[in-house]
């Protein structure tokens, strides 16, 4: 630890400060001293973990998001400023979460059971005296058959409600065509139920989800032969379960149709990028934000956009990002012109003063690669996976329910 502290930490930190922009970071980097530097970005946070043995990247990859989840429901809205002010707390999850090197638990509705909520008087003390008290009672441990959930849960409104949330890999090359397509999802719970509820989630078309990885409180049996989804739920919020769908020909659907030119003449660039809402069910394409890596040597850069807004960043290396806050079906006219000059590079004959030769610039120095997009399509689901039912056994109660679709772009990459 105090290897890493002194010598990968900030080896890591001059590496993130090299790059364009922090989503230009490899997720898994080579440090010194024989580690790999392995982190996730969430709202403004880099998660480090650095690995010095042979281990999965996925299962630390894993960890770090749950460390992001376990905050998040600890603590609430996550910065620098409220960790710091939590940091008890976050000492105490992290240490239950890891024991040895090993994991040990990176699921909520256990640590509850764990580390006590922290209460806003045992905070402002804390905050004041620098003396991390904790609680006056520990929770109990619950060593039931279900740990994620305890006993006698009991709420006035009995709520569950259900989020879809898809993302979209692709690339897609210059004319709109798809290079590559790929889709995950995750299904995320909150739960608000007395009692020790059974639930029975019946999906339209389960047999298009590949690579299905449960919450523990799943009965995989129930599954492997009905392809229903048979669980306790944990109380509060959790994550049901991740997925990946297999989709190929006409299974492929772009919410957000985007192609793209190119000219050159002489030190002279000319981007033209169009885009348009595609296959997205008539529903409005909303955070619609495109982002335009320049070469280094570019300069005078303009920007022309009837739709949206632009900006133009010349920090570390020159970028153009186009914003759109909604697209709607039927728009059409949504295009961005970048114009830019590269400064020619001098042969090194010219560099080293003993010549007057012509100044050369390469096509790959002059010509950016392509561009990352970002968007979101609230009530959409790509792979048309849905609820059928939701059905509450073992209780009596009446349940209010609800369930929501949404469709993000993921590494969605548009090549020039």
């Amino acid at each position: 630890m105090h290897r890493a502290t002194l010598v990968i930490v900030p080896a890591f930190s001059r590496y993130l400060r090299s790059v364009a922009t922090l989503s230009d970071a490899e997720p898994i980097w080579s440090g010194p001293l024989d580690s790999v530097c392995i982190h996730v970005q969430r709202k403004g946070l880099v998660y480090l973990g650095i690995v010095s043995l042979e281990v999965s990247p996925l299962e630390v990859l894993e960890l770090l998001d749950g460390v992001d989840q376990a905050l998040i429901e600890y603590i609430g809205q996550l910065s620098d400023v409220t960790i710091k002010e939590n940091f008890t707390t976050v000492y105490q999850l992290l240490s239950e979460m890891i024991d040895s090197d090993s994991v040990v638990t990176t699921d909520t509705s256990v640590l509850r059971g764990l580390v006590p909520v922290p209460s806003l008087v045992n905070r402002m003390i804390e905050n004041v005296s620098g003396i991390g008290i904790g609680s006056e009672k520990r929770p109990d441990v619950n060593t039931s058959s279900t740990p994620w959930r305890a006993q006698g849960i009991r709420h006035t409104n009995n709520e569950f409600f259900i989020d879809f949330v898809e993302r979209i890999d692709a690339i897609i090359d210059s004319n709109g065509s798809i290079a590559s397509y790929d889709v995950s999802g995750d299904i995320t719970c909150k739960s608000k139920l007395t009692g020790m509820p059974d639930l029975s989630l019946v999906l339209n078309h389960p047999d298009a989800m590949d690579d299905v990885a449960f919450h523990p409180c799943v009965r995989l049996g129930k599954w492997e032969n009905e392809r229903i989804i048979g669980f306790v739920p944990p109380d509060g919020q959790f994550k049901l379960a991740s997925y990946h769908v297999s989709a190929s020909g006409s299974m492929r659907k772009l919410p957000l149709y985007v192609s793209a030119t190119t000219s050159r003449q002489d030190l002279s660039h000319t981007i033209d990028i169009e885009i348009h809402p595609g296959q997205c069910d008539g529903k409005t394409l909303e955070k619609v934000n495109v982002r335009i890596p320049l070469p280094a040597s570019a300069y005078n850069i303009r920007v022309r956009c009837k739709t949206g807004t632009h900006a133009v960043s010349n920090s570390r290396t020159p970028q153009v990002e186009w914003s759109v806050k909604s697209l709607k079906a039927g728009d059409r006219s949504n295009q961005l012109v970048i114009q830019y000059f590269v400064r020619p590079s001098a042969s090194p004959s010219a560099s080293a003063g003993r010549s007057s030769s012509p100044q050369v610039v390469s096509a790959e120095q002059g010509m950016t690669q392509g561009a990352f997009i970002d968007f979101e399509v609230a009530g959409l689901s790509v792979s048309s996976i849905k609820v059928d039912s939701l059905r509450l056994l073992r209780e009596s109660y009446k349940l209010f329910k609800g369930v929501r679709y949404v469709t993000k772009a993921g590494s969605f990459q548009l090549r020039f």
